[in-house]
């Protein structure tokens, strides 16, 4: 069970980054990442974490 926590942990981690990548490259004027970019890069993580949360309990059952 820990073990599957820790695997969910990673895409919250990736989305966290990819955030304070575009604080810190907007800060310094350069915009590489727009909002809706982040946007819909953390919708389809979390898409994928959730099938792989449900499917992954199913199993567990």
């Amino acid at each position: 069970m820990i073990h599957m926590l820790e695997k969910l942990r990673k895409p919250a981690l990736a989305i966290a980054v990819l955030g304070a990548v575009k604080l810190v490259t907007d800060a310094f004027g350069v915009q590489i990442l727009t909002d809706e970019s982040i946007n819909a890069i953390a919708n389809g993580v979390s898409a994928v974490a959730t099938v792989i949360g449900i499917l992954i309990n199913r199993d567990a059952q």
